[in-house]
């Protein structure tokens, strides 16, 4: 089941001398900045294997151990910020990378499978648009979700991700007769820089059921279009 936007979403790119807010929760940074839009991926607790995490865990230490960063330490996280830009983008984008490959291997129950499963994820993504953000190119994959989000003034953008796991972690365990945990905690968040990373980050999303070999039927894809001036 396709569902597209008619109207042309706006776009703010990131701005390099702006205001810019980072936080921590867990694995990697999470940047804020009023206004821009952002590439989210959330993904299923179960989705990627605990061995698999643990080898990420003693290569992030042994990557960190290089520029003389303890884990370990209480403050690790300070000193990684004193990082260069350089080093922190790389750290990112290649753990980001691992687990994107990890996550298109579809480990773990994969519930997103079955189509109205996911069609209750797709439309909470959907039923904030145009109330709390707008909400850009989207799927819905068998472990896991990728959406461009642009959060409305007033509204931070885990505060709406949380409301979007909540209603539809209730929703599938009602429709499944289950209980638990069904999202990771973590959502992996990367702010877009401008209009052609934005088109990139499109394609990734439009493209990923083909490059992870579903069948129509297994996933739900969402597509938008934006005002650029390139």
């Amino acid at each position: 089941m396709p569902f597209h936007h008619n109207e042309r979403l706006s776009f703010q790119p990131f701005d390099e001398w702006g205001e810019v807010r980072i936080y921590y929760n867990g694995f990697l940074p999470h940047w804020r900045q009023d206004g821009c839009t952002y590439f989210v991926t959330f993904r299923l607790a179960d989705s990627v294997p605990e061995g698999v995490l643990e080898a990420w865990r003693c290569e992030r230490e042994q990557w960190l151990r290089t520029r003389d960063i303890e884990v370990n330490d209480d403050n690790w996280i300070g000193t990684f910020r004193r990082l260069s830009r350089n080093d922190r983008k790389l750290f990112e984008r290649y753990f980001v990378s691992k687990l994107f490959q990890t996550l298109d291997e579809a480990h773990g129950s994969c519930v997103l499978r079955d189509n109205q499963l996911a069609e209750i994820v797709m439309k909470a993504l959907l039923h904030f648009h145009t109330e709390r953000l707008e909400c850009g190119d989207a799927v819905v994959m068998p472990n896991h979700v990728h959406a461009l989000m642009t959060p409305y003034p007033g509204y931070e953008l885990e505060d709406v991700l949380h409301s979007i796991k909540s209603y539809t972690s209730n929703q599938i365990h009602a429709r499944l007769k289950t209980k638990g945990t069904l999202w990771m905690s973590e959502t992996h968040d990367h702010i877009v820089r401008d209009g052609e990373e934005l088109l990139r980050i499109q394609n990734y999303i439009r493209v990923n059921p083909d490059k992870a070999r579903l069948p129509d039927g297994q996933y739900l894809l969402h597509t938008a279009e934006y005002d650029l001036q390139l």
